[in-house]
């Protein structure tokens, strides 16, 4: 009877240990730094929105300058966040956005006036819109068509409506007709609920 050799065996494992005990240290060494990447990324999309963007992006200026301007708060059991400006003043109130896009889920922010009748900006947070095509909503040209839309707070429904359409207010993205659609549908059922549910009490606060 042949004789198994165990050689091969015993170097594959030594080999197999050697790799994942690399793989999670360099994982370990970068989970900090991932961390603090992506809480910069989140502050930067607060301060877009708001329209506060600073020319000095670095992680110590944008966190002192989010600490400043932004405040969470729960309203009737919904997380929504207050934006200041640099004197203090309460400008908007920053709204959470979710739902489904044409392949998955959608996040975003949309900040809006205190007197609720006015979008001041919009953010995407994340998506898996079709690079291209869909995931063309990050771009400045579609996301600044947002800043100074009117909106009537008491409209149950059609908040946002794309051009041609008489009371359009937005170009929707050539090509892109599902994500269009999916941007119009999110942003009037998020915002229509946020009407409905937290503006009274942030109006009686």
């Amino acid at each position: 009877m042949k004789k198994l050799n165990l050689k091969p065996v015993l170097f594959m494992i030594i080999v197999t240990f050697i790799y994942t005990s690399v793989l999670a240290g360099i994982n370990a060494a970068t989970i900090d730094r991932i961390e603090l990447n992506e809480q910069l990324s989140d502050q930067l999309s607060f301060l877009y929105v708001l329209d506060k963007l600073p020319e000095d992006t670095s992680a110590e200026n944008v966190n002192e300058l989010y600490d400043q301007l932004i405040n969470e708060i729960e309203v009737n059991g919904r997380t929504i966040y207050e934006g200041f400006n640099e004197d203090g003043e309460l400008i908007a109130y920053i709204v959470p956005i979710s739902g489904s896009a044409v392949w998955g889920e959608l996040r975003g922010l949309v900040s809006i006036s205190t007197d609720f009748e006015e979008v001041l900006g919009i953010e995407f947070l994340s998506h898996n819109e079709t690079p291209g095509l869909g995931a063309r909503i990050d771009e400045e040209s579609f996301k600044e068509q947002f800043r100074g839309i009117e909106i009537d707070p008491d409209e149950s429904e059609e908040l946002l409506v794309f051009r041609p359409d008489p009371d359009g207010q937005v170009d929707a993205i050539s090509g892109a007709t599902g994500t269009s659609n999916a941007v119009r549908d999110i942003f009037n059922k998020n915002i229509s609920e946020f009407m409905s549910e937290t503006r009274e009490a942030l109006k009686n606060d």
